[in-house]
């Protein structure tokens, strides 16, 4: 097994399309987007309006992760509801990523 990075980030659907070519750009090989439902300090998007929340997920290097993550709070962070995280995780096909 080999140790990388899980890197989450959960926001607005409408920023998908955007932040997937991003975080390749940035170093990602592949992802995984998830539609997702959840409550923040009370507030729920429920409202269909408002589209849906994602989860976008990828492994990567500790170094990817650390770059995506500043990208991510430079850019979005002070305009977007988004949430970003990462923790290690062992892989054991480690050729795909």
């Amino acid at each position: 097994m080999t140790e990388f990075t899980l890197l989450t980030i959960i926001t607005e659907d409408v920023l998908a399309p955007v932040i997937e070519k991003e975080i390749e750009q940035l170093g990602a090989k592949g992802f995984t987007l998830t539609s997702v439902t959840g409550k923040h300090l009370g507030h729920t998007r429920d409202n269909p309006w408002e589209g849906e929340n994602v989860k976008i997920e990828s492994i990567v290097s500790e170094e990817t992760s650390q770059k995506i993550l500043k990208h991510l709070q430079e850019k979005y962070f002070d305009r977007y509801a988004m949430i970003a995280f990462s923790h290690p995780v062992r892989v054991v096909r480690s050729d795909h990523f």
